[in-house]
């Protein structure tokens, strides 16, 4: 049960994050084909202005480190369980 769950947890969290991560350079990626330049604060692409670009971290500090810290005690659990099971 705990091998499950940590590993569900190290595995689930860094997918959320590179999803939604994934989705805006998706966004990016077009605008910048298209001959824009991606606004970062405001999640638009302008054409014939420069865009303010913010780390994704800056933007979503929660995010970020909810995801690194369940991953973190997902390794844990997993390290737990496999070690449980040996025994």
């Amino acid at each position: 049960m705990l091998l499950k769950l940590g590993l569900s947890l190290l595995i689930l969290p860094l997918l959320i994050l590179m999803g939604t991560w994934g989705m805006e350079y998706a966004d990016v990626s077009s605008c910048i084909y298209e001959g824009g330049s991606y606004d970062y604060l405001l999640g638009e692409c302008l054409m014939g202005q420069q865009g303010v670009f913010v780390s994704f971290a800056e933007r979503h500090p929660l995010l970020v480190s909810t995801s690194l810290w369940a991953s973190c005690a997902g390794l844990v659990f997993t390290l737990v369980g496999l070690y449980k099971d040996r025994s």
